[in-house]
Order: structure tokens, then C-alpha cells, then sequence
């Protein structure tokens, strides 16, 4: 063989690895690579003061309710609130 077959063998061989389809995975791997990401309260340790704070932002709660349910009054809640980078 000539070089110049050999080199454009090597670069044919190279150029279809590299634009090939990646290897394939099997249906536990892609589940894996397909995880939901869950909420942020799941494994936290303040997690019913995550949940009734969730609860408020999507407005499932009112102010009123939450603070009720955390136990806090107005100037409490705002500074949890902004602590916790949510929105009033």
C-alpha cells in the first residue's frame, strides 16, 4: 500500500468515530440520564418551612395562612421570604 492509501484509510476510520452515532445506552442508563430533578425542601432539614413557603409562592396559601402556619409575624416572613430568594 501507498501512503497516501494508508493515511486517507486512518483519517476515514478516525473521521467515522468521531461523526458516528455515540454508543448506544441501555434503558437503565437513559432512565438515569432522564431524572426529574425534585423540589428543593426533599432531604432538607426545614422542610415544612419549604413546603408552606412553596405552598405561598405558587399561591396555594396566602400571606396570612403561612405566617399562621410558621408561627411568625409580617417582618418574620419578609425576611424568610427574601432569605429564601423567593418573591413576594
Amino acid at each position: 500500500m501507498s501512503m497516501r492509501r494508508i493515511r486517507r484509510r486512518i483519517n476515514g476510520l478516525f473521521y467515522e468515530r468521531s461523526h458516528s452515532r455515540p454508543f448506544r445506552l441501555s434503558a437503565e442508563e437513559m432512565a438515569w440520564l432522564n431524572v426529574v430533578p425534585v423540589g428543593r425542601e426533599f432531604g432538607s432539614p426545614d422542610y415544612d418551612r419549604l413546603v408552606i413557603l412553596d405552598m405561598f409562592t405558587s399561591g396555594q396559601l396566602t400571606a396570612q395562612n403561612a405566617m399562621h402556619q410558621l408561627g411568625v409575624d409580617e417582618i418574620q416572613f419578609a425576611a424568610m421570604v427574601e432569605k429564601d430568594g423567593l418573591l413576594l
